[in-house]
């Protein structure tokens, strides 16, 4: 089985400058649409997430992941330094420079573009 992390853009419901407290309806500031800039982002994710669902079914482990969720992203390296897939190193590396929206990692290892992704994919399954 092949474990795949991506990293998800999300509406961050209630937040912002106030903290939600001028989203209501007859509030000055109306946040409707704050964080309406990532929904091309979430689509493309979301594209990917279903493709290979469709594609690959059980053989592929998908974890989708807010990037604030660092006790999941803590786990899910841990999982794969212990299984040699990724050094110590590395596992920090990737948690402190690369844990934020559209990144996307496969076995533990970052995945650069969708072409990558599709053809370290097919390799792992391969195996």
């Amino acid at each position: 089985m092949v474990d795949v992390m991506m990293i998800r853009p999300e509406k961050e419901i209630g937040m912002g400058c106030c903290g939600g407290i001028c989203s209501d309806p007859d509030g000055l500031i109306h946040m409707e649409d704050e964080f309406s800039h990532h929904d091309e982002d979430r689509r493309r994710l979301q594209v990917i997430y279903q493709t290979t669902n469709e594609q690959f079914g059980d053989e592929v482990d998908i974890n989708f992941l807010d990037p604030r969720n660092l006790l999941a992203v803590f786990v899910y390296f841990t999982r794969h330094v212990k299984k040699r897939n990724i050094t110590l190193v590395k596992a920090l590396k990737y948690t402190v420079f690369h844990i934020k929206y559209n990144a996307v990692f496969i076995d533990g290892e970052l995945v650069n573009s969708q072409a990558d992704y599709e053809e370290r994919l097919k390799t792992k399954l391969e195996r």
